[in-house]
This record gives C-alpha cells, structure tokens and sequence, in this order.
C-alpha cells in the first residue's frame, strides 16, 4: 500500500495511541489524589494500572515500528483489557467505586475497542466489543454481590459506560472507513494525475523528436534540394553528387535510428558540417585547434547542431557568401565562433521562436552550454559557442 492510503493508515494507529496515553494518564491521578481508599490492596491496584501502561507502549512502540495492526496484537489487547474489567472492580470496597472515575479500566477498555473497530476485521470487532461489555458488565455484578446489592444509580452507569464502549467502537469505525475512502480516492486521482503528465511527457517528446527531425532534414536534405531546385547547385557535378550521397545515408540513418551525432571523431564530424556547407555554395574558413576527438554524444550533439545552423543562417539571411568558423579546445570542451560580413540584425527584435536565436536557445542552453549571439545591423553576426563537460 502507497501513497495517501499508507499515510492515512499510519495516522489512525498514532491516533489509537493518542488516545490511549489520554485514556491511561488519567487514572493515575485519580488513585493518587484519593481513589485508592475505596480500593483493597492498593499495590496490586497501582501495579496493575503501571502494567497497563506498559503493555500500551509496547503495544504502540511496535505498531508504529512495523506500521501495521496484526490481529494476535489486537487479541491480547482485548484480552488484557477483558481481564482487567472482571477483577479490578473486585477490589472495590463499595459498589460506588465501580461506577466512579477511580476504575481506571473502562477507558482503556475503550481504547481497545477502537483500536480492534479500526484495524481489523468488523465481525471480530463487533465480538471483541460484546465480549468487552460482557467483562464489564460481569465485573461489576460480582463486586455487587460481594458488596451487598446494587446502589442507586449503578444501573444508569452501567447502561451509560455500556453504550459507550459500543459507541466509541462505531465511532473509531466509521471515521477509519470515511479517511480510507477519501486516501483510496486522493490515490486514484495522483495515479491518474500521474498517467496524465506520462502520456504528456510522450506527446510533448515526440513533439520535440518531429521537431529535430525537421530542423536536421532542413538543414541538410531539404536545403540541399532547395538549392538545386533553384538552379544553385549542378546534380552533375561530383561534388554536388557527393553530397547528395551522403544526404541519402543521412536518411537511411534517421529511417533506421542511427545517429551521426553521437561520441564519434568530433573533428571529422564538424569538418563534415563545413564540407556540406561548402558544396552547397557558402565559402567557408575553418580553424580547428587543439579538439578532442571524442565528446559526449549531448555535447557532440549540440556543437554540430549550432554549427549547421550558423552557417545555415549566414548563407540564408545574411547576405553573404562567406563566413569564418573556429573551433578550439577549451578544458575539455570546445569553443565555438562562426562570424560572417552580412547584413546583421538586431537581437532583441529577432522572434524568440524562429530561426537562430530558438536554434541556440535548444541546442546550446538546453544542453548544458552558454551561447552568446553579437550582431548589428550592417556590421555582421558573431555566434560563439561554449560547451564543456
């Protein structure tokens, strides 16, 4: 058992054990401050009371431990208290100490009652309570026979005493069967709650996988088609033909799961993103100093995306056919800048959803990298690129 019912669960036995350490700190005082007179052999008296405290903190002290009510714990706590109802009042010297707070029993009687009405099964409550009236009602007939005859008014206590073992065992019930309900619903309503954020998070992950897809293919197979659609590019020549081979391995890989962007060589990877660049018409000057071999796939990832991207945008919107690109080893990441001449644009005014700035902000900032993006409107763009482990 989990979640709202398991709390609810651990809540009515701390309440049981509550309620018998109020039930059991009251007598005490009682005996003390003068309800020992109406008693014979005070000692057995205070012993069997100090008893009864013990066997509650053993009782509760193990409960609590094991978080659960097994039923041997409750039958011996019933029979403790059954035992205690029938012999304590034949200790009282009149039938006036029976039906006085002096008799200690009857609310720790109670106690055991609720705990039996909570935690265990309602038919053997329902007889652990009877048997609990009867040893009660059996108590104070014997002390009554032994003491001369009923006095007046014993039997109002009797019959009140009586309803109210009874009704605290329906009580301790019905509250334990409305906070079960309500944990069994609080629980459902989380597992759905649960199941709703999953298929959330499924959608919203397709979502993102459609969306790489997309970026990917536009930056290599669409772009390239694009381009010899529009008569930029010769399907004839080698170089074009070239890429066009490496495109369609491109698609075979994304079709079949592959991933070219894992923890490979990392230099011949980004010298690859410059090579497409380049046959598809975008003079581009790389430098490459001191990079390690291999990274990690996210930052592999991430570094070639944002560089596609860039040279992507230089060919795109900025005006120009040439751009530089450096890449340089920096405590075992890599640092990464694509300057162009273009045209330039103004970064605050950019749409924070399209183009470059959405690309670094998924590619780079997401991925554990910094980016940051200078540009002026006629001066040229400068995107650098910082990722390290």
């Amino acid at each position: 058992m989990n979640g709202a019912q398991a709390r609810s669960e651990l809540v009515l036995l701390q309440v049981c054990a509550c309620l018998r350490a109020i039930q059991l700190s009251v007598g005490l005082p009682v005996l003390l401050a003068g309800g020992l007179n109406d008693f014979r052999w005070k000692t057995v008296i205070i012993g069997s009371h100090l008893l009864a405290v013990v066997w509650a903190a053993v009782l509760f002290s193990v409960l609590l431990r094991r978080r659960e009510v097994s039923l041997p714990w409750v039958v011996v706590d019933l029979a403790l208290a059954g035992m205690w109802l029938i012999t304590v009042p034949q200790m009282c010297v009149a039938s006036t100490c029976a039906a006085g707070w002096q008799l200690w029993v009857v609310p720790q009687a109670m106690g055991a009652i609720m705990l039996a009405t909570i935690f265990v099964q309602l038919g053997f409550a329902a007889v652990g309570t009877l048997a609990m009236v009867g040893s009660y009602i059996t108590g104070i007939w014997n002390q009554m026979l032994h003491s001369g005859g009923m006095t007046p008014g014993l039997t109002g206590t009797l019959a009140v005493n009586a309803f109210f073992m009874i009704g605290f065992g329906f009580l301790g019930w019905m509250c334990a069967r409305l906070l079960r309900s309500a944990a069994h619903k609080v629980d459902l309503a989380t597992a759905d709650a649960i199941e709703a954020r999953g298929r959330e998070a499924t959608a919203r992950a397709r979502f993102d996988e459609r969306t790489r897809q997309y970026d990917v293919l536009h930056h290599t197979v669409l772009s390239t088609l694009s381009k010899i659609a529009r008569g930029g590019l010769d399907h004839r020549a080698e170089e074009v033909r070239a890429l066009c081979a490496r495109d369609a391995d491109f698609l075979r890989g994304l079709i079949t799961g592959a991933d070219d962007t894992g923890p490979g060589d990392f230099v011949s990877a980004l010298a690859g993103v410059v090579r497409d660049k380049q046959a598809l018409g975008l003079r581009v000057h790389a430098q490459y100093h001191a990079l390690p071999s291999r990274l990690p796939e996210i930052g592999a990832a991430m570094l070639l995306g944002a560089a596609r991207e860039a040279l992507t945008n230089v060919a795109k919107h900025a005006g120009a056919d040439e751009a530089w690109l450096t890449a340089v080893g920096e405590d075992g990441g890599v640092r990464l800048t694509v300057v162009d001449r273009g045209v330039g644009f103004e970064p605050s005014a950019a749409p924070v959803g399209r183009g470059l700035i959405r690309e670094l902000r998924h590619r780079v900032i997401e991925s554990g990298g910094t980016v940051d993006v200078t540009s002026t409107p006629g001066h040229g763009t400068v995107v650098e690129v910082l990722w390290k482990p």
